[in-house]
């Protein structure tokens, strides 16, 4: 039973306020009043530092739902919670269109995530099994294209990042699975030989045994997995002014000084109108050494300008 937020909008409404709910399975709304939107979770948060992380990130479901009430674009998301039971549970997955990705709430770090599920009884199962482990889910339409990180600071774009997943690049000689055990030799993780990746590598029409061309690319992943081998590429002088004013806003309406945010579009340099272009997640302690000797391009100091922006907060507050 969630305690808090009935007294919480009782004593609003008293004082003449209203109420905006986000999700109510969860206890997430916002409080109107006095001209004034204030947004709680279950109980009130007053912190004396103002660089502090919060549920508006932490939580996907919650962001989407942010996302998605300020008409910012992001892929189409429903949202599981621990007693998920059918018929509810298909009703929901079929307003969806497959293949879809289901994910942790509040996963980060590759964990907790099933993507490229394509019937509805798999992502049923999938979420009839993962919601024993995971009490949040959510369910998401999959999109296509390339995937980059905007780090946000305050009214800036201080670096900007191509993801780019995995990959060999043949010589003729080799076979993929020899090319990826040497691409991989020295990877802080290495790239499971599954099911998984006998797919991807099907789409690509080769195998672990074929012997691919010189200079030819296969792709391991579809997401970036740095740490399986995945390459940066630094785009920040390139990043187009439309997508930058939507992630500035999506930083400004989820209330962050400063947020890693991963988009998928076909090309950052141009307009976000003209392309499919969705924001996947923001990340409210997002890394930085990934803008520190990218694999393509210059270094952004970000580290040094985020200290500066602290620095200036606190001489203000004072």
């Amino acid at each position: 039973m969630i305690k808090n937020p009935p007294i919480i909008k009782k004593i609003v409404k008293e004082m003449g306020g209203s109420i905006e709910e986000i999700i109510p399975e969860r206890g997430y709304f916002y409080i109107k009043l006095k001209g004034e939107k204030i947004f709680v979770s279950r109980k009130f948060k007053i912190s004396r530092n103002v660089i502090v992380g919060g549920e508006t990130t932490k939580f996907k479901d919650l962001t989407y739902a942010i996302l998605k009430r300020n008409n910012l674009p992001t892929p189409k998301t429903v949202c599981f919670y621990e007693t998920v039971k059918n018929p509810a549970l298909r009703k929901k997955l079929s307003t969806l269109k497959f293949p879809i990705i289901v994910k942790d709430s509040e996963g980060s770090n590759s964990r907790g995530i099933f993507p490229n599920i394509n019937t509805l009884k798999i992502a049923e199962d999938t979420i009839v099994k993962q919601i024993k482990k995971f009490s949040k889910l959510i369910a998401q339409e999959m999109v296509s294209g390339n995937e980059f990180r905007i780090l946000v600071l305050g009214n800036n774009i201080i670096g900007a990042l191509r993801l780019i997943p995995p990959r060999i690049v043949g010589d003729g000689k080799k076979t993929v699975l020899n090319l990826i055990k040497k691409k991989q030799k020295n990877t802080q993780r290495k790239t499971p030989l599954n099911s998984e990746l006998n797919r991807i590598l099907r789409e690509q029409a080769v195998s672990l045994k074929s012997i691919i061309k010189k200079g030819e690319i296969i792709y391991l992943r579809k997401s970036s997995s740095l740490d399986e081998g995945g390459e940066t590429e630094d785009v920040t002088e390139k990043v187009h002014t439309g997508i930058k004013n939507i992630c500035l806003r999506a930083a400004k309406k989820v209330e962050k000084e400063l947020v890693g945010i991963d988009i998928i579009c076909d090309d950052v340099s141009k307009n976000p109108q003209k392309q499919s272009f969705n924001i996947l997640e923001i990340n409210g302690k997002p890394d930085v050494y990934i803008h520190y000797n990218p694999t393509y391009g210059k270094t952004r100091d970000v580290v040094r300008e985020i200290i500066e922006f602290i620095l200036k907060l606190r001489k203000n507050k004072v």
